[in-house]
């Protein structure tokens, strides 16, 4: 299950979730969720692409201070790594409208469903 934040559009701003070409969204008729499938969009484009710290990076670099000391917080941070966060727009066939921010690897999931 990857992580969708729903920026703005036809549905509810908030955390939704994208697993299997299934996305699980809250509406303002249904804040329990809705399932649209990713074949369901028209058209999809990124709108921008930046790089972000993984979430996990404070607790690699907490755990190598305390082994190493400053150098150990600084080689447990990078480790952690970045990863990109791909921000979208996507029209569904329906004419539904949303601007919602993911991964790379979870976009380039949901893009491949339009292409398919």
């Amino acid at each position: 299950m990857a992580k969708i934040e729903v920026l703005s559009g036809d549905f509810l701003q908030g955390t939704g979730e994208y697993r299997h070409g299934t996305f699980r969204l809250k509406t303002v008729l249904n804040s329990a969720g809705v399932d649209v499938k990713a074949s369901a969009f028209k058209s999809l484009e990124i709108a921008s692409e930046s790089p972000v710290t993984n979430r996990d990076a404070l607790g690699y670099g907490l755990a190598g201070a305390m082994l190493l000391g400053p150098v150990g917080a600084l080689a447990g941070y990078l480790i952690a790594g970045t990863e990109n966060e791909v921000t979208f727009i996507g029209t569904f066939k329906d004419g539904r409208q949303l601007m919602a921010a993911t991964d790379s690897a979870t976009y380039k999931d949901i893009s491949q469903h339009l292409l398919n």
